[in-house]
């Protein structure tokens, strides 16, 4: 087994401790040391598509999503890990499915990042509820009263990340983007989510600018108290409880769509370059990572929740955050949805063209999502999947 491997971690590490913990404790374990290329996450993909195109040896391991990987399997240029049921079996079984194509595990779930449904439990118990809206009906209903001066009663995720919020929403409506043969069937369910949106809107329920808002520009909203209920992703309630008094943040099951609770399935795992000449060591360094300690360390560390079930019973967990943040970190982790998908970048740029004017009002939603339609469907098309 090589001595060293190069991987090429999504970001700065800076911003990464729980990564950079793992392959601290990595290194001291195996002897075996790892060459860290911080790429900046808009740059990976191409990063990476350039160097396997080429078949180059470069790149050894990857951190990366779930949605890279029907592109990059497809193409041949990752290594199956050859992770059995005593490693993978501690996921949960839709993870799995994300992971595995024709049987064989092309990544390692490493960490995750799904829906989360946080509110500012002082200012809605000044506003006469015990509670948050627990369905899209009520978060209508109740939203109006939440929306007070300069306060939003309900805001999410939207620049950088449209269609994963999208996403979320229409399988909480019971669709999805695509069946098994790859047609999109998005167009139904969609006109209920924009439909939910467009309520969101004309009521003054979600805040201004809504399509300028990252992952950052929500969660520092939220802290600054511009916002009742968020929808944002998981380590926002790790930063409240540590920004925030104890009894002020709150944490619920998200808002119930027409058909479920679903939350977008955004983890990141560990895959294995097929041009590497240090296989092994690359698997195992996915093996290593992935463990049941790992994720716990993970979480621990950076307040990303564990991919792990069980880790959310374990007492080191417990005792750094509250039973009922855990429960329901527990419960997104067992109820995320997500779909892999050919093109991923081409679709997913259809979809935010046509979603981000129908969410600001400046498009008619069934317009927008049968003109995204048309353009997937002839991009399958031409790419001979349909």
């Amino acid at each position: 087994m090589a001595d060293e491997i190069v991987f090429y971690n999504a970001g700065s590490l800076e911003f990464d401790p729980g990564t950079e913990a793992n392959i601290e404790r990595f290194e001291e374990e195996t002897g075996i040391s790892v060459e860290v290329n911080e790429v900046p996450w808009s740059n990976l993909k191409t990063s990476l598509t350039t160097i396997w195109r080429n078949q180059d040896s470069t790149v050894d391991a990857f951190n990366g999503p779930t949605w890279w990987l029907a592109d990059f399997v497809s193409s041949d240029w990752l290594e199956p890990i050859g992770l059995g049921s005593d490693h993978m079996s501690k996921f949960p079984n839709s993870l799995n499915d994300l992971v595995q194509f024709d049987g064989q595990t092309y990544m390692a779930p490493e960490f995750g990042k799904w829906g989360s449904y946080l509110y500012d439990q002082q200012y809605l118990n000044d506003q006469g509820f015990d509670a948050p809206p627990d369905t899209w009906d009520e978060v209508l209903s109740q939203g109006e009263q939440l929306s007070q001066g300069d306060k939003s009663g309900f805001a999410f995720t939207w620049a950088g990340k449209s269609v994963f919020s999208f996403k979320q929403f229409l399988y909480q409506a019971g669709g999805q983007l695509f069946n098994d043969s790859y047609e999109p069937v998005f167009v139904e369910e969609g006109k209920e989510v924009l439909e939910f949106f467009n309520g969101l809107r004309e009521r003054g329920i979600m805040p201004d600018g809504m399509s300028s808002l990252g992952e950052g520009g929500v969660g520092d909203n939220f802290i600054a108290g511009q916002y009742a209920t968020v929808e944002s992703w998981t380590p926002l309630g790790a930063r409240a409880i540590d920004e925030w008094d104890e009894n002020r943040i709150g944490s619920a099951k998200p808002p119930k769509g027409p058909e479920s609770r679903a939350t977008f399935q955004d983890t990141n795992g560990i895959s294995v370059s097929a041009f590497s000449e240090r296989k092994d060591a690359a698997k195992e360094f996915a093996r290593f990572m992935t463990t049941r300690e790992s994720s716990k360390n993970n979480m621990l560390v950076e307040g990303n929740p564990a991919v792990v079930p069980e880790v959310y019973e374990d007492d080191e967990v417990q005792s750094e955050y509250p039973s009922w943040l855990l429960e329901d970190m527990r419960f997104n982790l067992e109820n995320a949805q997500s779909e892999t998908y050919m093109a991923q970048p081409q679709v997913d740029d259809y979809l935010n063209e046509q979603l981000t004017p129908a969410l600001l009002g400046n498009k008619d939603p069934e317009a927008a999502l049968n003109d995204a339609y048309s353009n997937i469907e002839r991009l399958y098309q031409d790419i001979g999947l349909l």
